[in-house]
């Protein structure tokens, strides 16, 4: 090593044109890394969705998931299977053990639905097989409000404003959610139908074919060509009302005039929108897969200021994920320069040297600047959690430094010339080389592990584990090279005659005072009591053993029971929605009346801390939906509370409404969706009715447990419905089927689209052409027995070929590993998710559970289950491969236990800031424990390793030399504890987006950090000294 660092010294032009271009490189390669908020993430997912068109939700489970799931579930590497079957869909979730190629899983499911496709309905779609994909949410919404007619609003946005935004680079799709979008209704009147004997399909096949612009082929006149083209298409709604129908007695046309009314109207399926309460619709827009979200986001607001909208209509950007994505990196990247400033004003208190506190700062921007280059070339994004890593390594990047230039120092105090400086450089560089190295190692390695981890640990901080190590790794090249390069010109000898003509600058005056006033009474007197108290210990081991390891044991034993557990912590993004679901079958206008007051109870219970909010209702089949999403003003503006406090207030207005209210905040726990209940109770058993007993009792235990919110059953209620039981055997005589009445029915009654449109005074292309019975008997019960069936015997009632019966039936079935489970959601509040579960399972005992039923939990509690596993999975291994490298330094089997002993007391200094500071032991800060290992033994590999050197050194007694090595390193020590608290203090209260993640890995940092370099000045010399009295060293011949 000596030579190496020799060689530099002698190369420093070479040196310096290395760091130069390090620099190029590093700004080329920061200029090209992709900008997301998350790493890449491949996500085991795999959904196959299958149309099955008028088929009901136990007819869709029968004939579809049922079938799927039983061959599907023969898969390799399947863990679960979730399935939704409602009507005409069946949706099925394969979630496949991590680490699982996707393509190949995709393919092998493809095969097993290809052998059982003939068993699928005939009139059943092919199954659609696709991998789960984070594209599909949505990067962007934007709102156009300012117009009272919707339906202009939507031909607006719909023919002008969305061409411009999906001819953007990277726009995926964009969907306009509510507005009114225009269609033609065919309103037949029953009666007449009835007197024509017509078939109500008849009509939309009648439309189809005469709504045509056919190409016919080719014909010839000379040299010319001409193409043959039959032209039919409607032009205005008078064409629809000239289309003939049937022939009566095949001589009088039945037009559709005559049956019918043909006129305007918009699509009654689109949502009810409103922004702070004005008629609104919204564009939602997603990126193509490969997309730059920052780069799509800027060119869409560009786009949209380029646009000529009319007088009186406005547009709001309501979400822009890019602006969470700019704000979370602004704020690590603050905390980067924030933590080094502070590294630096540490090393200025100690050194009171400006040569070496450049020298020894330096290595920050060089390390930082190398790790964006290495993550170029690995694919690193820059995330949130790769600059986390950077802003861990921080403070970590000039600990190397410190304790290299400090033994520079130390050899450099007696020395006078350039070459007894270069002699100081290298023996000082050198001598430590070999113990840097180590607690460098050390301190990589217990990243290791999450490289093998397969679950989602491993794939989110893969890129946090990289940057650290990376940074780490660079900064010990640094402290090898270019300190002791630098050292060796820079730093000579001050003499006092140079201080004492300085000493007439007032500047260094002000300068040397306050110097001297830090030394001699700030680290003097540190100096003065720590080896006070070493010398106790020294004197009274087994006393101080006893009583600072019986506490210890007794203090972790209690932080371990009472601290919160949870998963993964959720990140205040600011938005709280609030879903109404009122009992189906309720009418549109009813659940808008009660959105439109709770639109008002939210703006009486938030005032100014809200900064918009947006409603919607549900119309169609799910008219009885409605929602109100509310943005808060962001916490860097001004919001003084936490969002769970907001909730809490509105949760209290909203309590009497009818119906279920579902309030929650949107929050993004990382790496799972948003609107994720941190609870949820899968209640398994497939009498559904008997299971919605169950759950009711189920619901009525849980609400009384502390802590918990917003109980419900996910499902909607029953749904009420009119049943057509079919006499098979008449119908068949009658010439018909049981498919020819069921599609009358709907067509009649829910309608169907016979064609399309262009309709002249609209920007819209395409209008739908609907076919359907009139308001009055459409819209009415006694409508329904109305209904005659053409027949080729002539018409009949429908009532003389069906019994019609009330009854209600599911408005969807969920299944979870081929058995029907009912989901129970619910929030937590003001109590971590353990605890909560934990009482909720005792009050389960309570409960009759019938045989054939189970109850399960999933949700946040399951994730932290699956997590803490691998977390104790990873701190296992990385104390094996840190005991395994400080066996390898010092040739001991004993050492690397002594220098361990760092280990609990940074366990309990990290638990005690957590418990404190008001956070959870989660899936962050576990990491941040685990970090600890790598951590505080550093301390502890460079103070054993100078007792070992000066015991052989000077021939003297180990306490004696505990005294001495401690005496000698207590500052270098304190110096690298304090640059990295320091260095993480930014992020530990930093509180904007994002800090849900890196502020408790940096409390369990600085806590563990703070607890365990108190105890590594005192207890490991101790118990090192201890150790070495009864078993000597072995003294080596140089």
């Amino acid at each position: 090593m000596q030579k190496f660092i020799a060689l530099i010294i002698r190369k420093p032009i070479a040196s310096v044109v290395i760091i130069a271009t390090l620099f190029i490189i590093g700004f080329v390669s920061v200029s090209k890394l992709d900008i997301n908020y998350l790493p890449d993430m491949e996500i085991p997912i795999i959904s196959v969705k299958t149309k099955y068109k008028n088929a009901g939700p136990e007819e869709v489970e029968k004939s579809i998931t049922r079938t799927i799931e039983g061959v599907v579930s023969s898969v390799n590497n399947v863990k679960t299977i979730k399935s939704k079957s409602k009507e005409s869909e069946s949706n099925i979730e394969i979630e496949f053990n991590w680490g699982t190629d996707l393509r190949t899983a995709a393919d092998d499911i493809r095969e097993a639905i290809d052998m059982i496709r003939n068993d699928l309905p005939d009139d059943a779609d092919n199954p659609n097989i696709s991998k789960f994909s984070s594209d599909s949410t949505p990067i962007m919404e934007i709102a156009f409000f300012g117009s009272d007619n919707l339906g202009y609003l939507y031909d607006l946005v719909d023919g002008k404003i969305l061409t411009s935004l999906n001819q953007i680079d990277g726009v995926g799709q964009t969907e306009i959610r509510g507005g009114l979008k225009r269609t033609v209704c065919v309103d037949v009147d029953l009666n007449r139908l009835n007197a024509y004997s017509i078939n109500i399909n008849d009509i939309m096949k009648a439309i189809e074919n005469e709504n045509k612009n056919i190409f016919c082929g080719e014909t010839y006149e000379g040299v010319y060509k001409y193409g043959i083209r039959t032209t039919g298409e409607f032009k205005d709604l008078h064409d629809i009302e000239d289309v003939v129908v049937v022939l009566k007695n095949n001589i009088f046309p039945v037009r559709v005039r005559d049956i019918a009314n043909v006129y305007k109207s918009f699509d009654n399926e689109a949502e009810i929108v409103r922004i702070n309460g004005n008629k609104a619709l919204t564009v939602a827009i997603t990126k193509e897969s490969d997309g730059n979200i920052i780069k799509i986001a800027r060119d869409i607001e560009n786009k949209l200021k380029n646009i000529d909208l009319p007088s009186g209509v406005y547009y709001k950007i309501l979400f822009d994920s890019s602006e969470t994505i700019k704000n979370s990196i602004k704020n690590v990247a603050n905390a980067i320069w924030q933590g080094a400033l502070f590294s630096v004003i540490v090393l200025m208190i100690y050194l009171w040297n400006v040569k070496s506190v450049f020298i020894i700062g330096i290595s920050i921007p060089i390390s930082v600047i190398t790790t964006f280059i290495l993550m170029y070339f690995f694919d690193i994004t820059i995330n949130i959690i790769s600059l986390s890593g950077l802003v861990l390594g921080v403070g970590m990047m000039v600990d190397n430094s410190i304790v290299v230039l400090e033994n520079i120092f130390y050899y450099s105090s007696k020395s006078n010339n350039i070459k007894q400086n270069f002699k100081s450089a290298i023996l000082g560089a050198s001598e430590v080389s070999l113990a840097i190295t180590a607690s460098t190692l050390t301190s990589v390695c217990v990243f290791l592990p999450f490289l093998f981890v397969k679950g989602q640990i491993g794939q989110m901080f893969n890129d946090l584990c990289m940057t650290v190590s990376i940074s780490l790794l660079t900064s010990l090249f640094v402290a090898i090279t270019i300190v002791p390069l630098l050292a060796s010109r820079l730093i000579s000898h001050e003499n006092k005659n140079k201080n004492n003509e300085n000493d007439k600058n007032k500047i260094n005056i002000i300068f040397y005072k306050i110097k001297n006033f830090v030394n001699n009474n700030i680290h003097k007197n540190v100096e003065k009591f720590y080896l006070s108290l070493l010398i106790i210990v020294l004197k009274n081991k087994k006393k101080s053993f006893i009583l600072v390891g019986f506490s210890l044991i007794i203090s972790l034993t209690l932080l371990l029971i009472f601290i919160g557990k949870e998963g993964y912590p959720v990140s205040d993004e600011g938005t709280i929605i609030s879903r109404l679901r009122l009992p189906v079958g309720s009418r549109v206008e009813f659940t808008d009346s009660f959105i439109l007051k709770m639109e008002g109870n939210m703006e009486e219970s938030l005032s100014n801390n809200m900064a918009y909010y947006e409603s919607r209702v549900r119309t169609g089949r799910n008219e009885h939906h409605g929602e109100v999403r509310i943005k808060l003003v962001d916490k860097e503006d001004g919001r003084k509370h936490k969002i769970n406090r907001y909730v809490e207030i509105i949760r209290n207005r909203v309590n009497g409404y009818p119906g279920r209210i579902e309030l929650n905040s949107e929050n993004v726990a990382f790496g799972k969706p948003k609107n994720y209940s941190s609870i949820m109770i899968e209640l398994v058993g497939d009498d559904l009715e008997r299971g919605y007993n169950i759950a009711d009792s189920i619901i009525k235990t849980v609400s009384k447990v502390r802590g918990v919110r917003n109980v419900l059953i996910k499902e909607d209620d029953s749904n009420r419905e009119i049943i057509f039981d079919v006499n098979r055997d008449l119908v068949s005589k009658m010439g018909v089927n049981v498919n020819t009445i069921a599609n009358i029915i709907r067509t009649s009654f829910s309608g169907n689209v016979a064609s399309k449109m262009r309709l002249g005074d609209s920007i819209n292309f395409d209008s739908d052409i609907i076919v359907r019975l009139e308001d009055e008997n459409r819209n009415n019960l006694s409508g329904i027995h109305k209904i005659m069936i053409p027949t080729p015997n002539g018409i009949v009632p429908i009532s003389s070929l069906a019994n019609i019966n009330r009854e209600t039936g599911p408005m969807e079935i969920n299944r979870k590993n081929e058995k029907r489970i009912i989901e129970i959601s619910a929030d937590s509040f003001g109590r971590n998710i353990n605890d909560i579960v934990g009482d909720i399972k005792r009050e389960l005992n309570n409960i009759y559970i019938p045989i054939g039923f189970s109850v399960n939990f999933s949700g946040d509690y399951e994730d932290m289950q699956e997590a803490f596993y691998h977390l104790l999975s990873s701190l296992i291994m990385a104390l094996i491969f840190v005991y395994a490298i400080i066996a390898t330094q010092f040739e001991s089997y004993i050492i690397p236990f002594v220098i361990s002993l760092a280990v609990p007391f940074a366990l309990f200094g990290a638990l005690i800031f957590l418990y404190f500071s008001f956070n959870t032991l989660n899936v962050y800060s576990g990491i941040g424990i685990i970090m600890l290992i790598g951590i505080v033994v550093n301390n502890g590999i460079v103070l054993i390793d100078y007792m070992n050197k000066l015991f052989l050194k000077k021939n003297i007694s180990w306490d004696i030399a505990a005294l001495e090595s401690c005496k000698r390193r207590m500052r270098p020590v304190l110096m690298t504890s304090l640059t990295t608290i320091l260095g993480l203090f930014p992020m530990i209260i930093e509180t904007g987006s994002g800090n849900e993640m890196y502020k408790p890995i940096s409390i369990a940092v600085c806590g563990g950090l703070i607890f365990s370099t108190m105890f590594t000045l005192v207890i490991i010399p101790s118990v090192y000294s201890s150790f070495r009295n009864r078993f000597e060293i072995k003294k080596k011949e140089d």
